[in-house]
């Protein structure tokens, strides 16, 4: 075989591993492209399955909470009418009369159980609420601290001329309560601000008070501790919120929550 021939023979040698290392990398690139491809599509699906499950048990909490406004209303309701009808009556009757303005003032006292329930009942079998009214709730619960003259907790809206789903409300609300009451027990604070912003991007609120704040990593790090964090960030997840916290040892903590529109009205 003459030097031309082997030049030749090398050439095809080298073209034929040139093909074949280049068949290599392109098998390996597809094969990591269908695999990254593939990785989506399993993480999609199992982010669509987390989602179905999610709406299937706020659905089931919805019917759950539903059930019970009815119950309230049919049952408890009608005992109440009752109780306070026989409470009048008996004031009427004059049967005691040393005693006709405590019976009386316990036909108030039932009067004013009855409404509250009246108001319970309505908003847990409502699929939609009015921000007014969920802003009425918030204000009777601050108000109710600020009775107790511990701290000053005020609440401040933006807008409250739109409507939020019944989970979305009652979720909010367990929050709110969760955050005073941690504030209360832990942060030693004297005011505590609730913030509504209602915009483009959905509902976003702001729970802040100005304690002593604490080391957030070192928290997560404790066992045992910062359950009431834990179930604060749980109820955002539930309802699909954005759940952001912050705190400043001698600064105090801020919770910030953001329910995107597409989840402010689902129940």
């Amino acid at each position: 075989m003459g030097e031309t021939e082997l030049t030749i023979f090398a050439v095809i040698i080298n073209l034929i591993l040139l093909v074949f290392i280049g068949g290599i990398i392109i098998f390996f690139l597809k094969y990591t492209q269908r695999k990254l491809i593939s990785e989506k599509e399993k993480a999609l699906l199992r982010e669509q399955h987390a989602q179905e499950l999610l709406n299937s048990k706020l659905e089931m909490q919805q019917l759950t909470m539903q059930d019970i406004g009815r119950e309230i209303h049919d049952n408890i309701g009608q005992l109440l009418t009752v109780a306070s009808i026989s409470a009048y009556q008996v004031a009427y009757d004059n049967v005691c009369p040393e005693v006709n303005d405590r019976v009386t003032d316990v036909g108030k006292i039932i009067d004013r159980s009855l409404t509250e329930l009246r108001s319970l009942s309505r908003s847990l079998t409502d699929e939609k609420a009015e921000m007014a009214d969920f802003l009425l709730q918030i204000q009777k619960e601050c108000d109710r601290i600020n009775a107790l003259q511990i701290c000053v907790v005020t609440c401040t809206c933006n807008e409250n001329e739109f409507t939020i789903s019944s989970s979305s409300k009652n979720f909010m609300q367990r929050i709110i309560q969760e955050f005073i009451q941690n504030s209360l027990k832990h942060a030693e604070c004297n005011n505590i601000e609730i913030r509504f912003f209602y915009g483009t991007l959905g509902l976003s609120m702001y729970l802040q008070d100005d304690g002593k704040g604490f080391d957030t990593q070192a928290a997560k790090n404790k066992i045992g501790h910062g359950i009431g964090l834990k179930n604060m960030k749980k109820r955002s997840e539930m309802i699909g919120a954005d759940f952001l916290l912050d705190s400043v040892i001698n600064e105090g903590t801020t919770v910030g929550i953001l329910i995107p529109l597409n989840r402010l009205n689902l129940s």
